[in-house]
């Protein structure tokens, strides 16, 4: 996938220690999006869906209904929808959240760097991920869409630093 090779070549790459050293670094709470969806896995696969579709939103957290501190137990995105319901070879009326969800998915930390969050979700090789606090509660939700305009932002402020040094360097 194009996204993909593009964070690959970023996190292979001197930019992303870089970014890592940049000041002020932003953090993934700083970016994430908190008005997160969220379902449970005894849901019916259709109803999220339907949420989804409404929603105009590409994943929804799975909580655990009985856990009040929220955390996440898994995301189901409409990838997994459509894997599952073909896997399956079932009706979407007849499945529920948790048999096609991912179970276990990058969870990362607010106060995780950019560059962190990179490469976290490059190793698992997704596009979105929850953010949560210290305690392990969901904050948010955090997707590519988000980190890629904080990233060139970032990269902009690194090629301002290294302009103004060469222009410097250039002076002496």
């Amino acid at each position: 996938m194009r996204i993909n090779a593009d964070i690959q070549f970023l996190t292979g790459s001197m930019i992303l220690g870089r970014l890592e050293q940049a000041e002020p670094n932003m953090k993934v709470a700083d970016i994430r999006t908190v008005d997160v969806r969220t379902t449970f896995p005894d849901r019916p696969l259709a109803e999220a869906a339907r949420a989804m579709c409404a929603g105009h939103i590409g994943a929804l957290i799975v909580l655990d209904p009985h856990d009040e501190l929220r955390a996440p137990v898994g995301i189901l995105t409409d990838r997994d929808i459509m894997r599952g319901q073909l896997a399956r070879a079932a009706d979407l009326y007849c499945l529920t959240v948790g048999e096609v969800m991912t179970r276990q998915p990058v969870v990362l930390s607010g106060d995780m760097d950019l560059a962190e969050a990179v490469a976290a979700l490059t190793e698992r090789g997704v596009r979105r991920a929850p953010v949560v606090d210290s305690r392990g509660a969901l904050t948010g939700i955090i997707t590519l869409d988000d980190l890629l305009p904080a990233l060139a932002a970032e990269l902009q402020q690194l090629a301002t630093l290294i302009g103004s040094q060469a222009r410097g360097s250039a002076a002496r």
